[in-house]
């Protein structure tokens, strides 16, 4: 075993998925502000949004053992990462946006928020805070996952692959379209999108399920030159047909979301990363979660008064993720300086 498989068990992180983790939470940012001139130009970063897609894939690749084993303290701790940005940052910001809007007649969003859309935040994912849908959507399929697992002890992955069955059905007859289609933009980009992003989850924790990367320990070089060629294959050629969706169109995102975990959960291992560089892969890509909060607000909050952010540039990208990176790390100094109280 090298010496980078040693420091990822020791270390309870693996590399690859560190710096993938990164490179999805960019393209989010890159999703969110960057105009169509430049997307027309990177189209190939558009032409299948695996971002948001991976992210829930992870997350449910690496909860699959707490979820499975019902390590309840576990549980709690993931539940309390999710339900506490969850639940505090849209009182902040309902606050600090109505304050200025009051005050000064200029807001963040450039309209003022009322209780309801508080409550309609805490309910649905949207309305004050649009990115935490996706954590609206970690906190009750892990609530699933975790009622599946203590009802059902024994048959918990049959479960979850009768569900994904289900999904499946659901998705490619059309079903949940038509149901959520008469509702507002906030249901069907909530609720309705809900049963299009569920297969990803699964697929994340019925990987994890089958320890895929035990089956695939003796044959890393192919396992990642087979990847890469299908990934390619998906991206040159329209092979999917596509189907209605809100957001999620079909199994093509499983696919090319299980490629590219694969590709870079296996890339590091073939290679010897010493300590120092370990550290500092570490430092830049441990505030993913915060950036892809804090991002969000700044765009809402810059785009109308910094050109850099307006052009809606690579740069004004860049610029956005490096002051969501300090607003985290400056976050996180300050929590630890309020527990050390």
């Amino acid at each position: 075993m090298n010496n980078l498989t040693i420091k990822i068990k020791s270390n309870n992180k693996i590399i690859g998925i560190q710096i993938l983790r990164t490179i999805l939470c960019f393209w989010v940012v890159l999703d969110h502000l960057l105009c169509n001139k430049y997307r027309n130009k990177y189209h190939i970063f558009f032409r299948i949004r695996l971002h948001v897609p991976c992210f829930i894939l992870i997350s449910f690749y690496f909860s699959f053992r707490t979820i499975s084993e019902r390590n309840f303290e576990k549980i709690k701790k993931r539940f309390e990462r999710l339900l506490i940005p969850y639940l505090i940052f849209p009182i902040i910001i309902l606050v600090i946006n109505n304050i200025c809007f009051t005050l000064l007649n200029s807001s963040i969003f450039g309209y003022s928020f009322s209780f309801y859309d508080l409550i309609l935040q805490y309910i649905i994912g949207r309305k004050i805070i649009g990115v935490f849908w996706f954590q609206f959507f970690l906190i009750w399929v892990t609530l699933l996952f975790v009622i599946i697992s203590i009802l059902f002890k024994e048959q918990y992955i049959f479960i979850l692959e009768l569900l994904y069955i289900i999904t499946y059905y659901l998705r490619y007859s059309n079903i949940n379209y038509n149901l959520f289609l008469k509702y507002s933009w906030l249901i069907r980009l909530s609720v309705g999108q809900f049963i299009e992003v569920l297969p990803l989850s699964l697929s994340g924790t019925i990987l994890s399920s089958i320890n895929i990367f035990s089956i695939l320990k003796n044959k890393t070089k192919k396992t990642i030159l087979f990847s890469f060629s299908c990934l390619f294959f998906i991206y040159k050629f329209n092979i999917f047909y596509e189907i209605n969706s809100f957001a999620f169109d079909g199994i093509i995102l499983e696919i090319g979301s299980v490629l590219a975990f694969i590709i870079f959960y296996l890339l590091g291992h073939d290679y010897e990363i010493n300590q120092s560089l370990n550290n500092i892969i570490n430092n830049i890509t441990k505030y993913t979660n915060g950036i892809y909060i804090m991002h969000y607000m700044l765009i809402k909050a810059l785009i109308k008064r910094i050109n850099i952010v307006k052009s809606g540039t690579v740069l004004g990208c860049v610029f956005i993720y490096n002051i969501s990176y300090f607003l985290s790390l400056i976050g996180e100094k300050l929590s630890k300086n309020t527990k050390l109280s």
